[in-house]
């Protein structure tokens, strides 16, 4: 590797100054290559763009964008960058390295401790500040999630980490977002974005760890409109440092109410949301959560380290009765069968409506899925890297396709998207090695970037009559494809979807010919009619 005074576009330093340690880290991007590294002593968090996008501009503009901006800032709360290599051979960041855990990560691994109020208000209010900073700056992060924010080993502190998604006045090209997190406006792709568009993830976040110490803040930041949200980070900071008054008969009301709950917990047993329980009455030990008491639903969650993990046959019953309630699981929690190397086979409950963030990752003996019809909502990396995972059938319920959904499932031969689908986000199939047969909906309407990168095995694609946009990397790296047959009769917009080595042919219907001869993005390819 050439050092910094050689080859970086920006650097911080301006002496040679090598690295002595480099270790690759077990973060799956289809993107980048993640590595610990160590110079002078001290260690630092390198992200380089993987080998086979060096030659592609888009990729790099991202990387300096993130860099400048990154190195720009000085906050306690967000991540510093240090250098930015760009050359012809490499390019990458070098930035602090963090000693900690994600947010996802850490609320898997301590799930009671946000049950606390002041540790719920102190990573609020740093999260705000590092916020706080970026929009001083004038710029949005715009891909708030608990992925993107690192707690540290010491005092559990806030370090907002990626800036790769990021909106600034002088990069504001290459932006994105992770659906779940992201405000209407997003969605809609207005693409007019302001600093209430970052608040409403804070929102959507605080929702999910918060159990109701600021339920009110959170659900005017979660609000559709945006002119009905706070309009500032130090809008809410005021909320959450105002002091809070405490007055006598309130005092002596809540003893009354709390003597009378300890007498129904030791009388009757309790339960509340939040509360994890086991089910032993089927014939899988289950670890679940309770989501609501109101609605009398559940989570299933990854077992405790000191449990056996699931494996073989899980079978989750639609409900479960717990202290003479009946509850039903509509949930499976971040992560819950990942790295569950034994598990073959999933029987999912018919009132499930929510798969969430990496829920089987590395589940790499799973070979089939029956999602259930129920099923409304799926977060991205779901099911990567399953590599025996060959049959899936998707319900027409679940209009979306997630970020990263099947990546890196190699084994994936088919996949027929139900009429009900709308979306493919980015990324979805990269890496399915074996997947030759995609059948698309005509409800279809967007194919997000590099959905079917690195797809060597496809032979042959038809885009549906409806899809109005193809991302960009689209079809790159898959060198059987032979056509790609269009039935939109007005050109999606796109910029590129095949790379220098596809020989294959694009068509097109015959009355649109013409259209997508002199198409931006369509003018300098292979077009014949079809029809």
């Amino acid at each position: 590797m050439q050092t910094a005074s050689e080859t970086s576009y920006f650097s911080t330093y301006t002496t040679s100054s090598p690295l002595t340690e480099q270790i690759r880290l077990e973060m799956a991007s289809p993107t980048y290559i993640y590595y610990k590294v160590v110079r002078d002593g001290r260690c630092y968090f390198m992200k380089a763009l993987h080998p086979e996008l060096l030659a592609k501009e888009y990729y790099r503009e991202t990387l300096r964008k993130e860099y400048e901006l990154g190195h720009s800032l000085q906050c306690e709360y967000l991540v510093h960058y240090t250098q930015l290599v760009d050359t012809p051979d490499e390019a990458y960041v070098l930035m602090e390295y963090v000693n900690g855990h994600t947010l996802d990560d850490f609320v898997s691994q301590h799930p009671d401790y946000f049950a606390d109020r002041e540790h719920v208000r102190k990573f609020l209010r740093q999260l705000l500040l590092a916020l706080r900073q970026l929009h001083t700056h004038q710029a949005l992060h715009l891909d708030l999630k608990p992925s993107n924010i690192m707690l540290t080993s010491v005092n559990n502190d806030v370090r907002l980490i990626d800036l790769g998604c990021s909106y600034t006045d002088a990069r504001p090209s290459t932006t994105g977002h992770t659906d779940h997190y992201a405000a209407p406006e997003q969605l809609d792709e207005t693409g007019e974005y302001d600093a209430r568009t970052d608040l409403y993830a804070v929102g959507r976040i605080l929702n999910e760890i918060d159990n109701g110490h600021y339920a009110d803040i959170a659900q005017r930041l979660m609000a559709d409109d945006p002119n009905q949200r706070y309009t500032s980070a130090d809008e809410v900071l005021a909320l959450v440092d105002r002091p809070r008054h405490h007055h006598w008969p309130i005092l002596l009301l809540l003893t009354l109410l709390l003597g009378g709950l300890a007498i129904w917990i030791f009388g009757y047993g309790a339960v509340w949301p939040g509360m994890y329980l086991t089910d032993c009455q089927n014939q899988d030990t289950l670890h679940l959560r309770i989501l609501s008491l109101r609605h009398r639903t559940l989570a299933v969650v990854a077992p405790p380290q000191s449990c056996r993990a699931y494996a073989d046959d899980v079978v989750l019953p639609d409900s479960v009765v717990h202290r003479g309630q009946t509850f039903h699981i509509t949930e499976i929690a971040p992560r819950a069968f990942a790295d569950c190397h034994q598990l073959e086979n999933i029987h999912f409950p018919t009132t499930l409506t929510t798969i969430r963030k990496g829920a089987f990752d590395h589940c790499c003996r799973l070979t089939a899925l029956q999602l259930p019809p129920s099923l409304t909502q799926v977060e991205m990396e779901v099911f990567h890297n399953c590599r025996s995972l060959s049959l899936v059938s998707w319900p027409p319920s679940c209009t979306e396709v997630p970020r990263n959904c099947f990546l890196s499932c190699v084994a994936l031969r088919s996949i027929t998207l139900p009429e009900g689908v709308t979306a493919i986000h980015q990324d979805a199939f990269v890496g399915c090695d074996s997947l030759t047969d995609v059948q698309l909906p005509q409800s279809l309407t967007a194919i997000e970037r590099g959905v079917f990168y690195a797809c060597p095995a496809l032979r042959d694609i038809t885009i549906p009559v409806h899809v109005t946009l193809l991302g960009e990397y689209l079809f790159y790296e898959c060198p059987s494809l032979q056509a790609i047959r269009l039935l939109p009769t007005t050109p999606p917009y796109m910029s590129t979807i095949v790379d220098k080595h596809f020989e294959g042919t694009i068509l097109v219907p015959s009355a649109s010919l013409e259209a997508y001869r002199t198409a931006p993005g369509w003018k300098n390819l292979k077009i014949e009619a079809d029809y």
